[in-house]
């Protein structure tokens, strides 16, 4: 409960100054907000219970076209069952839909061991205003299994951004 309650006031320092002119040099980031419940989870990860999964993830406006996807750099912190992480990740929309793209993601992170991710999300962009809600579906395969061995879980969540 310690570490939701962490990251709970870090977001509330960020959503603080968001109405006020934001610097140039801020321009392009985005701040979200995860909240997700894991579904399905390996021997170890469900033997310590499946609690909620908490975070923040900042969008960077850094990323490159690769053929037909335009590839985004995105990093987070989050509390799942207990344990507390860092990941990285890169994303690519992969289809456009009226209402927003379809994005598949992977990446690496540390939670109680070395980590992937990977998932697929549907960007709705709110009518004007600057907030994307991301519905999602997300496998995570970590390392920090008891004895080495590896476990993962499979976690539908949805993660709010802010637009700098």
């Amino acid at each position: 409960m310690k570490r939701v309650s962490i990251i709970l006031i870090i977001a509330a320092l960020f959503a603080v100054p968001l109405t006020a002119q934001m610097p140039e040099a801020l321009k392009g980031y985005t701040v979200g907000l995860n909240v997700a419940m894991p579904v399905v989870g390996g021997e170890y990860y469900a033997d310590s219970g499946m609690d909620p999964v908490f975070g923040i993830v900042i969008g960077t406006p850094y990323g490159l076209p690769l053929g037909p996807f335009n590839v985004g750099a995105n990093i987070g912190i989050e509390s799942a069952n207990g344990l507390f992480g860092a990941f990285a990740y890169a994303n690519a929309s992969v289809y456009e839909l009226p209402q927003g793209p379809i994005s598949v993601f992977g990446g690496v992170g540390l939670l109680d061991g070395l980590g992937l991710i990977g998932g697929a999300s549907l960007d709705y962009a709110i009518p004007n205003q600057p907030i994307v809600a991301k519905p999602y579906v997300r496998a995570n395969i970590s390392t920090g299994a008891a004895n080495g061995n590896m476990t993962g879980w499979i976690q539908l969540g949805v993660m709010v951004s802010y637009s700098l």
